[in-house]
């Protein structure tokens, strides 16, 4: 049985490239490989021949694994770190789904006539212990030399991470070479430590790109002077540091891969208050109107006042049935299967029966329905409005600067080669509207929140649905089928590399 429920944990993990994280490794004989990114061209949808081409001029370094066909639309392009530098793949697909992870790109591959397997995620010790919420105690309003004093502390003067720091807090100009640590994963110190080294080089001028006008524009100026915040009741969740001047004034930094996933309405509405302030920034705010306007219905009506506003917004529910719902806030637990006799409109037995719970004997239908209205509303927002696509021009050209970190990875030297800024943003694909973790049936634990779409596509609908557990009979008869080979995982297998486009020596 302990085989048989392994082999159902590598099938619910098995994803595919699109699923994987920086830092997971590949190994192939002696060989490791880390995982970096994966790319879709096009973004989605399905290229013309003649585009396909275009986008295939610059590919002369990829290690094909399967070949091209009349019906091929569109390609991946898998990066891996290596001891020798960057490795590419790239993957043939007939057209690339709006969803990123949707696009299955098979976690084995060959490369030089080396079979490659997904590894695991790199060692804990590899990964853990390199952010921010790790080596620093103090995390609010620090100056460089705050955050100096602090790693010389967690880390240790003559440990190399505090080596870099200490160059980087002291202006040494960029490329800059430091010996290859050996307890740790490049991977780790790309797309952690350097959340910590980014703000510090943005004060120090040590970066490339035009996070210089984001500063002009809500600075008045610099990045010098300003202190570094990485606490997330200052970040919330859309950046990994915020940088803040005397005055108050603020810029947040995005780091590349950052992690923040929701927002809440305060983000758009701090974003909205940034732009106002700016002529192009009221251009553009004067472009979606509609959509501040319902935000900030949303954000002023409350955590209970919102489902109710939209669903009437979106003729989910007319108005006498959102006062009915008001109604019921004090009324005691139902039976599901007796909602008819409660007296309710057709339309709110037909919303109440619509949505499932874990408990349909006892269930209070103020909640219930309130839950059942937003999450409708969310639907509604997201397919029949341009709230996605107003959103993201909002926070992308708030005061939001994405940094991205170069460095190369040698067998004993690492170098950081530059910290690349963009502004405005484009991180930010698309914002989501999303009642998924606040309205239950159960209760409502807070107002709608925003998921932030930052290259993995459209969110599935994160509702919860209450599919019974299999009976045990039901188990092992599953079991059977996969010991025995009979179950489809829609998992296929590595086609064998086209000949002659080997990787070209660097």
């Amino acid at each position: 049985m302990r085989d048989i429920l392994d082999r159902l944990e590598v099938l619910n993990e098995s994803t595919g490239l699109a699923g994987r994280k920086p830092g997971d490794t590949f190994k192939g004989d002696d060989n490791v490989l880390t995982f970096n990114s994966i790319k879709f061209y096009p973004e989605s949808g399905k290229l013309t021949p003649e585009e396909l081409n275009l986008n295939l001029a610059n590919t002369d370094n990829v290690v094909w694994q399967n070949s091209r066909t009349p019906r091929t639309g569109g390609f991946a392009i898998v990066e891996f770190d290596s001891e020798n530098g960057p490795v590419l793949i790239g993957r043939f697909l007939e057209q690339i789904k709006t969803n990123f992870t949707d696009n299955y790109v098979p976690n084995t591959f060959v490369i030089d006539g080396i079979t490659y397997k997904y590894g695991g995620k790199s060692a804990e010790k590899a990964q853990a212990g390199l952010t921010p919420q790790d080596l620093l105690t103090d995390k609010i309003d620090l100056s460089s030399n705050d955050i100096l004093t602090q790693l010389a502390e967690s880390l240790g003067t003559k440990n190399v991470m505090y080596e870099v720091a200490y160059r980087i807090g002291n202006g040494e100009p960029l490329p800059l070479s430091f010996t290859a640590p050996t307890d740790i994963s490049f991977s780790a110190f790309r797309d952690y430590f350097c959340e910590i080294l980014q703000p510090i080089a943005l004060q120090r001028g040590q970066y490339t790109g035009n996070a210089g006008e984001a500063a002009e524009i809500f600075l008045g100026g610099s990045f010098d002077g300003t202190v570094i915040s990485f606490d997330n009741t200052k970040t919330a969740g859309l950046s990994d540091s915020i940088m803040t001047a005397e005055d108050g004034r603020s810029v947040k930094i995005s780091t590349k891969g950052g992690k923040g996933a929701t927002a809440s309405a305060k983000n758009l509405i701090d974003s909205v208050e940034e732009l106002s302030q700016t002529k192009d920034g009221r251009k553009i705010l004067d472009k979606y109107s509609d959509v501040i306007e319902m935000l900030r219905e949303v954000q002023s009506r409350g955590q209970a006042g919102a489902p109710l506003y939209l669903g009437v917004k979106y003729d989910i529910i007319s108005e006498n049935d959102a006062e009915e719902i008001k109604n019921l806030k004090n009324e005691g637990p139902i039976d599901l299967n007796a909602i008819e006799n409660v007296g309710l409109s057709d339309n709110l037995v037909n919303l109440a029966l619509s949505r499932s719970t874990d408990n349909p004997g006892k269930v209070s239908l103020y909640y219930h329905l309130m839950a059942a209205v937003a999450h409708k509303a969310a639907i509604e927002v997201n397919d029949k409005t341009d709230f996605s696509d107003a959103a993201a021009e909002i926070l992308n050209n708030g005061a939001l600067v994405q940094v991205y970190t170069k460095a190369r990875q040698g067998k004993d030297t690492w170098t950081l080669d530059e910290f690349n800024t963009v502004y405005p943003g484009k991180s930010i694909k698309g914002v989501y509207f999303s009642a998924g973790k606040t309205y239950y049936s159960t209760g409502i634990k807070g107002n709608f929140t925003f998921k932030i779409d930052k290259g993995s596509g459209k969110p599935k609908d994160d509702e919860v649905v209450n599919t019974p557990l299999p009976t045990e009979k039901e188990f092992v008869k599953g079991a059977e089928k996969i010991s025995k080979g009979r179950v489809n995982t829609g998992f296929d297998k590595p086609d064998i590399p086209v000949g002659n486009v080997g990787r070209k020596k660097r």
